[in-house]
């Protein structure tokens, strides 16, 4: 078995772990979970060919027709799960997640995105299907990256820039697709400011980026610990990724869900945006006890 085989199953397994973790932990209010059906070898080879085919027609006469290919490792996990979604909150800051729900087989037809402001929660990925990374016109989502300072000289190189994960446009990622073929030079961008714009700064390819956000639990507000400096990036891919997840342990602050939680609490932003004292008030003395005994927080000194 390929290594970028064995990493993508190693993922669903941790995946799994963190799932389970998060439906058992108290403090955690709605949990949902879409894993849909995997697509071939096949079918990802006729999603790049029309995506190489899709960016042509709309590029100038005489231009080099491009030759968009998906590395190794994003291939072996799209086998597994065409796409993924996951939205989770917590007793502690007021969301618009309203059931709880665990799909490990979906259809397409159950994929989602935060398709307005409203919409919050803690923890989230919608981490699109293969297809829609050539046009994501049958999903809610009105932007274009492509329209952007980055997004516009992406396209004059001839690469293609479009989303990968999709939030509300508070916290969105792109993906850049080398025209060439060449995978190592395909890279993932953070959108900041409503996705007015995109951080070319720091950088993040695919496998590195899902191992962070499986690190933090998916949470919205750490999903900025995934971007790094190209010199990281390199340094991440040596020897296909060798002991990445233990790598980005040794760095990560927030190794359980109680630190993501506390981290949530205690930042006085994301309170000030989210925090509702009423929506608290409400709350059974329980939880407040549970939010003490957990993540030794007094939650009347945080508000």
């Amino acid at each position: 078995m390929s290594k970028a085989k064995i990493w993508a199953e190693s993922y669903f397994q941790r995946l799994d772990s963190i799932i389970e973790e998060l439906k058992k932990h108290p403090l955690i209010d709605h949990l949902s979970y879409i894993r849909f059906k995997g697509i071939s070898d096949e079918e990802i080879t006729a999603i790049e060919a029309g995506l190489s085919e899709e960016v042509y027609s709309n590029m100038d006469q005489g231009s080099e027709v491009p030759s968009f290919k998906f590395d190794a490792y994003m291939k072996a996990f799209y086998n597994i799960s065409n796409g993924l979604n996951i939205a989770w909150d917590s007793h502690i800051v007021q969301s618009s997640l309203d059931d709880s729900r665990v799909i490990t087989d979906a259809d397409q037809d159950d994929f989602a995105v935060a398709n307005n402001d409203l919409l919050q929660a803690e923890g989230f990925l919608s981490l699109l299907p293969l297809k829609n990374l050539i046009s994501y016109a049958d999903l809610d989502i009105y932007g274009d990256p492509r329209e952007t300072r980055l997004g516009r000289e992406m396209s004059n190189s001839g690469r293609h820039f479009t989303y990968l994960d999709f939030y509300n446009f508070y916290y969105d990622t792109c993906i850049a697709l080398d025209p060439k073929g060449n995978t190592q030079n395909n890279f993932l961008y953070s959108g900041e400011d409503h996705s007015a714009c995109y951080n070319d700064y720091k950088v993040s390819d695919f496998v590195i980026y899902m191992e962070n956000l499986l690190a933090n639990y998916f949470s919205v507000f750490l999903r900025s610990n995934a971007f790094y400096d190209t010199d990281a990036v390199a340094a991440f891919r040596d020897n296909d990724y060798e002991d990445i997840a233990k790598k980005i342990a040794s760095e990560n602050q927030y190794a359980s869900i109680d630190d993501v939680l506390k981290y949530h609490v205690q930042d006085e932003e994301l309170l000030e945006k989210f925090g509702d004292l009423d929506f608290l008030q409400e709350k059974s003395e329980a939880i407040y006890e549970k939010i003490k005994e957990l993540l030794d927080v007094t939650l009347e000194d945080e508000l």
